[in-house]
């Protein structure tokens, strides 16, 4: 999976010994550095301790050099161009992309270069690009490792659906790394110190930006960082490691459960919507979400993974994309729990509408809002 903290405590009394004790330190050799090998070992036993659980064998870390480190990332994403050409057509519609790009070349440009290490589920290969392990390297290090771990433990070859606006592939993702930034985030606070966190910060400050990240559609950089920045506040909610073990079993199958730990351990289900109709041929239907709905009113944009108020209420929803000669489109049928809550979000989704070429907001009943939108496309 892609990603680009134990003191103890002492007393001395006298200070006659204090100062011996001083003196013969002062004059001891310093102690060899660790090599990397050594330091992984040290970021193994913390992800055991962490999480609870040891490592059934124990796994292989490799330091590859960058060249080649990032021809393996390349070629990992091979996988993921079926199910990104079928995302297109939403990303097109929604206006997050424009009508003549090719999202599997952007998502290329976003992850190609920026990736420091990856574990792989598949081929079990966790590898960090480079030799040295610097701060943000062994950060990295314990992140992937607790992958492999939980891999280990529970089987992550797992998949919910192709592309990135799968809701169930997102609730998928939100468990998972949430399990591995939880841990990640304890090793740097508790393991690294002071300096070495402010290294940490500013070497991936350091990182050169390959202008071509600008063209990348917003929606996507967006939808990459929000398993990261929900995983570890749905994780927060399941009672430590015990829930999140058991969440291995059963992951959120909706954003819902996944924006709302209460809700999924107490298995809340979405009603089932009848999907919408197409007004050409299909390319992909399916659940949308309220996350999906949120990124739609902000136009693509997720700073902080936060939903938007408007979609409280969401008892469930559907969706279809289409194509027809000249354009792309989309229709989603999303059911409130209440009217109100229903006319709350048709008026947020018509506001919406109205800033897109060809985009409307309209009731289909009660508590039910379809929206629909088209772009021109080559």
């Amino acid at each position: 999976m892609l990603h680009g903290k134990l003191v103890s405590r002492g007393r001395l009394a006298a200070a006659a010994l204090i100062t011996t004790v001083t003196f013969a330190a002062a004059c001891a050799p310093p102690p060899p550095p660790l090599t990397p090998q050594q330091q992984v070992d040290t970021i193994i036993d913390y992800v055991e301790a962490v999480r609870g659980h040891s490592f059934v064998t124990r796994p292989d870390v490799e330091f590859v050099p960058d060249a080649l480190f990032q021809q393996h990332v390349v070629d990992s994403l091979t996988g993921a161009q079926a199910g990104l050409d079928i995302d297109e057509v939403a990303f097109k519609a929604l206006g997050w992309m424009k009508p003549g790009d090719d999202l599997y070349d952007k998502y290329r440009t976003a992850f190609g270069g920026s990736v420091v290490g990856f574990y792989d589920p598949v081929s079990k290969v966790l590898e960090v690009r480079g030799s040295e392990l610097t701060p943000y390297r062994r950060e990295v290090v314990a992140h992937e490792l607790t992958h492999a771990l939980d891999d280990q433990l529970f089987d992550l070859n797992e998949s919910y659906g192709d592309g990135v606006l799968n809701e169930q592939q997102i609730g998928f993702l939100i468990g998972v790394e949430g399990s591995a930034v939880r841990v990640q985030r304890s090793y740097v606070a508790n393991v690294m110190t002071p300096l070495e966190q402010v290294q940490n910060v500013l070497e991936q400050l350091s990182f050169q930006i390959d202008p071509e990240i600008y063209s990348v559609p917003i929606a996507l950089l967006s939808l990459s960082q929000t398993p990261y920045l929900q995983g570890p506040e749905f994780v927060g909610g399941l009672g430590g490691n015990a829930g999140i073990d058991a969440m291995f079993s059963r992951y959120p199958t909706t954003a819902e459960q996944a924006w709302d730990p209460a809700k999924y351990l107490a298995n809340e289900p979405a009603e089932a919507v009848a999907v919408p109709p197409a007004d050409g041929t299909v390319v992909t239907s399916g659940t949308w979400g309220q996350f999906l709905t949120t990124l739609i009113l902000a136009n693509g944009i997720s700073l902080d993974a936060k939903l938007n108020p408007v979609t409280d209420g969401w008892a469930g929803d559907a969706f279809v994309t289409w194509t027809a000669p000249g354009e792309s489109c989309i229709r989603i049928d999303t059911r409130s729990d209440t009217a109100a809550q229903a006319t709350a979000l048709r008026s947020e989704l018509s506001t919406w509408s109205a800033g897109q070429p060809d985009a409307s907001a309209v009731s289909t009943d009660a508590t039910t809002t379809r929206l629909s939108a088209c772009v021109p496309t080559p």
